[in-house]
């Protein structure tokens, strides 16, 4: 009988447990792509496990998406000058003024170049006027313009720190040929931080330990949420403290278990730095943050902040239509053909967010739309069939001991 009911809890846990939940998405505005915020207490809901998640149309049709982790991002752009004029002195000289419109400092541009095997000497200077030119840099020399699968090529030349209003390029052709300059520009560098998301509702208790000179501050978490950074947001004006994370962890002497702490990171609260610190894979039932204070007074924390990395679903989504987000845990990882259309460049996509995200009750779950496999039905099958054989085996067994 003991064997019996293992099997039989066997099978109601694989199959008959499950987690789902749903949440409507707010309406869109404009079809397109869109970016959909997963918040801490749903990626906590679904395990961290975002194969579970589905979204479906006002049919109920799923939607395919993609799942975009935020990160801190750089990209260059290239953004052409104005040439002002470009004169050609035939054996002699060719010169390209071009306009830096926004007087920025610059210490390079970009040439993009028809092909040529020749090499050019050159000299830049330059004007606020157009009337005087001072010089940057004199007689230095392009080379290799020639590309190999395409007919242009670009080169960077460097110069020293200006902000001139108009730029001279002087290309010496006495022993060569003029070149062919198509366009001058310049790469701008963009950097993009990303915004961490606060998880929300934590609460905190602040033990001082004069005895040891040490605050503890102890979060106790409900829910195994992934903890990506900690904010600590700090009144005391001029501090310099070190501090310890520290988690309980259980090991096994002999056949007893103890419990103990253990050190997992350590860091420095300075007044001169930013007080954000991050961690890999933090999951924990309960964190200890450990400060020292020497014979300091105890820091005045105003608030610590628990954070997060964003997690987005990028979808094309259809203005004015209905939209919903499941989390089934009997789902998995889905395979949609729009993950070949998505890549690291896209940015500023309008976001959604999902709102009324909330368990969904047994007799809302549509039976019909899962898999024979996934249903209740299936479920007693397994469990009325695994009987049936552990019975089969134990009358086998009673009636051959009998015999013997």
């Amino acid at each position: 009988m003991k064997r019996f009911s293992s099997i039989v809890v066997m099978f109601v846990s694989f199959f008959g447990f499950t987690q789902n939940y749903k949440g409507a998405i707010q309406k869109i505005k404009e079809d397109g792509l869109h970016q959909i915020v997963i918040n801490p207490e749903i990626r906590v809901l679904a395990s961290e496990n975002l194969g579970f998640l589905r979204i479906k149309d006002g049919k109920q049709n799923e939607v395919p998406y993609v799942i975009a982790f935020d990160s801190d991002k750089s990209w260059s752009t290239y953004v052409p000058f104005e040439i002002v004029s470009r004169n050609i002195i035939k054996d002699s000289i060719t010169s390209i003024v071009v306009e830096n419109k926004s007087n920025s400092k610059l210490n390079q541009i970009s040439l993009k170049i028809a092909n040529t095997s020749i090499s050019k000497y050159y000299s830049i200077s330059g004007s606020n006027d157009k009337e005087d030119w001072f010089g940057l840099v004199e007689n230095q020399r392009l080379t290799d313009m020639n590309a190999t699968a395409a007919t242009t090529v670009e080169k960077s030349i460097s110069f020293p720190v200006n902000s001139y209003k108009y730029l001279k390029i002087d290309c010496n052709d006495k022993i060569t040929l003029p070149i062919n300059i198509l366009d001058i520009g310049q790469y701008k560098h963009h950097f993009l931080s990303q915004e961490l998301i606060e998880i929300e509702g934590l609460t905190y208790t602040t033990v001082e330990n004069k005895k040891r000179k040490v605050t503890q501050i102890v979060f106790p978490l409900d829910k195994n949420y992934q903890i990506d950074a900690i904010f600590f947001n700090i009144k005391t004006e001029l501090y310099v403290r070190d501090a310890k994370l520290i988690v309980n962890r259980e090991r096994k002497i002999k056949k007893r278990t103890e419990k103990h702490e253990e050190v997992i990171s350590t860091f420095q609260l300075n007044s001169k730095n930013n007080s954000v610190f991050y961690f890999d894979d933090l999951k924990e039932k309960e964190l200890i943050i450990e400060i020292e204070n020497n014979d300091n007074q105890a820091l005045e924390i105003e608030n610590i902040h628990l954070l997060q990395k964003p997690v987005y679903l990028i979808s094309k989504l259809n203005a004015n239509q209905n939209y919903e987000v499941f989390i089934d845990s009997t789902y998995s990882k889905p395979s949609y053909d729009l993950i070949n259309f998505i890549s690291d460049s896209i940015y500023n996509l309008p976001e959604a967010k999902i709102t009324n995200f909330q368990k969904v009750v047994d007799d809302e779950i549509n039976t019909k739309e899962k898999p024979f496999w996934q249903t209740q039905l299936f479920m007693w099958i397994c469990i009325v069939f695994g009987g049936g054989i552990v019975a089969y085996f134990a009358f086998g067994l009673l009636k051959d001991m009998k015999n013997e």
